[in-house]
């Protein structure tokens, strides 16, 4: 390889081995940890080399694609395309770990990768477009930490009700996730489970995975 320039890889030895422990539900996103790597590597591009300025640059806008929900049949192909002409080409260190780390990330990882283009779902919970987040209107007491922590405020509730979220307004943050004192929300797929879209009396839904609505008396 020739280098063109004096930038080396060192900015990208913090995200290379964080990637090592990328899979599914390890709580590193292969698909994220890789926009990572090639954010990362733009940001330190000097630009002199195509590889580097033009290669990496539809990288990342592919992984961007696919972390946001907009991922397309063909990107896992298209993708594994760029980088390997990156990775046969490059003309600086950067550039070259970069796409060879992306790309063994998308080889050790196919199945996620394409769970996340065809299925709109990350398993890890990260990727904004490929999860969303729900309340279990049965678990939820009314503590209303969850309204507080919402950065977005997207949560809807009050004293003596459940909490509900309202999906425009949420940006996947997942703080409230955390927050929640009795684990009633949880991260699912991108197709949300059926539950209420209004609050509602505390215990007003059953502790049934359905969350229907107890009938009078029962």
């Amino acid at each position: 390889m020739e280098r063109i320039c004096d930038v080396t890889d060192e900015s990208l030895k913090a995200l290379v081995e964080e990637s090592k422990n990328a899979g599914p539900d390890t709580g590193v996103c292969p698909v994220e940890a890789s926009l990572k790597i090639a954010t990362e590597a733009l940001k330190n591009s000097c630009g002199k080399g195509v590889m580097c300025r033009d290669g990496l640059r539809q990288v990342y806008l592919i992984l961007a694609d696919i972390v946001n929900g907009r991922g397309k049949a063909d990107d896992y192909e298209l993708l594994d395309e760029i980088l390997g002409v990156i990775v046969e080409c490059a003309d600086c260190d950067l550039s070259y770990t970069a796409a060879f780390t992306i790309q063994n990330l998308m080889h050790e990882n196919q199945s996620d990768f394409e769970e996340h283009i065809k299925r709109k779902s990350c398993k890890n919970l990260i990727c904004v477009g490929c999860h969303t987040v729900h309340i279990n209107a049965a678990l939820c007491k009314g503590s209303g930490e969850c309204i507080k922590a919402c950065p977005a405020g997207a949560i809807k509730g009050g004293e003596g009700l459940f909490s509900v979220i309202d999906q425009a307004k949420c940006t996947k943050c997942n703080i409230c996730i955390d927050k929640c004192p009795n684990g009633a929300i949880k991260g699912a797929g991108f197709i949300k489970p059926q539950g209420p879209t209004e609050p509602g009396p505390v215990g007003s839904f059953g502790a049934a995975a359905g969350g229907r609505r107890r009938r009078r008396g029962g």
